[in-house]
């Protein structure tokens, strides 16, 4: 099975945090992120550099753990773990499954650990759209039926998606994120900045210059050519940043996608979390790191509704101590306020 290949790091730690046991996950973790109510990451193989998969797991009030997964390959996996269970490594158990009212399923439950088993997925867009679209997941295995409210899969599910694309971009494309003050040379667009409409580079650029110049930043120019994933990039000779529109995806969704372009571009230590709100009216914010140092460079984002529908994302960073750019996003950020007139 492909399971034993890419076997989730997250249901195996919590397993371990749960029974004390050796740990018998075969992957590490590279980042991790929220979404909604879900833990998120993405993973190497163990004691490798190379991306491997992306997981997010979630608890339910029966003591379960449920995990989705996707891999390199985006093929697609569900698991659950219990401290209680005994299973047999290696054995597999028939089950069935259904979502809402959905005819049920045939499966196969492979046990990748005493705790812990996982079942893969058909490759099929109807049955990826059920678990996305659901309201509650039902598992018949020979001894009961599970059930599963599915809180969140509509964001999770999209995520875990969006971190593989992300994980997956060409080489080339990650050297404006390994040194944000280099022009970007010439290369393939990502899944992220495929399809960008000319218009949203127009808004973007309007935007940037209206709340640069609202924050009192001086000297600031817009890099051309490929932007990869923002829609507009401008930088100082100290700071760097950038605009991107979302129509859609809500901020969850916009969050874990900046963390994975950012982890995916890293070359060294990266770090990334959520800033906590100064007060009931702020706007969702986070940072990413990569690197320490004077190598290093830290950026700043928060995301904020937009009048046409969706939403914007802004970052502010710098390269070495993350100071300037933690001053500066806030005065930006109170001028993106202003300016867009909140």
């Amino acid at each position: 099975m492909r399971w034993f290949k890419i076997c989730l790091f997250a249901v195996c730690g919590a397993v371990l945090a749960l029974t004390g046991g050796p740990r018998t996950a075969s992957a590490e973790l590279m980042y991790n992120f929220p979404v909604g109510t879900w833990s998120a990451g993405a993973y190497t193989k163990q004691n490798a550099k190379q991306f491997n998969h992306c997981a997010a797991s979630a608890n339910y009030n029966s003591g379960i753990l449920m995990s989705f997964s996707v891999s390199r390959s985006f093929a697609w996996s569900m698991a659950f773990a219990h401290p209680s269970w005994r299973l047999t490594q290696g054995q597999t158990y028939d089950i069935a499954f259904t979502v809402d009212q959905m005819p049920p399923l045939r499966a196969r439950a492979v046990a990748v650990g005493p705790n812990l088993v996982e079942v893969p997925l058909a490759d099929s867009t109807e049955l990826f759209q059920r678990f996305r679209q659901g309201y509650q997941l039902r598992v018949a295995a020979a001894g009961q039926v599970l059930a599963f409210n599915l809180t969140g899969t509509s964001q999770v599910l999209p995520a875990l998606l969006r971190c593989v694309q992300a994980n997956l971009q060409p080489a080339g494309t990650t050297a404006v994120a390994a040194n944000p003050f280099a022009a970007p040379a010439n290369t393939t667009a990502t899944p992220a900045s495929q399809g960008r409409p000319a218009t949203y580079r127009a808004e973007a650029v309007s935007l940037a210059a209206n709340i640069l110049g609202s924050a009192g930043v001086i000297g600031f120019r817009f890099v051309e050519g490929d932007t990869a994933f923002a829609d507009a990039r401008w930088r100082t000779d100290q700071l760097f940043g950038m605009v991107r529109i979302e129509p859609k995806e809500p901020p969850g969704l916009i969050s874990a996608e900046a963390i994975a372009v950012d982890a995916a571009g890293c070359r060294s230590k990266f770090a990334s979390g959520s800033i906590p709100a100064s007060d009931n009216n702020d706007v969702p914010r986070m940072f990413t790191k990569c690197g320490d140092g004077d190598q290093g460079y830290t950026v700043f984002y928060f995301i904020l509704p937009r009048k046409a529908g969706g939403h914007y994302l802004i970052g502010t960073g710098t390269s070495g101590t993350e100071e300037p750019a933690r001053q500066v996003e806030s005065d930006i950020r109170q001028a993106t306020l202003k300016v867009t007139g909140r």
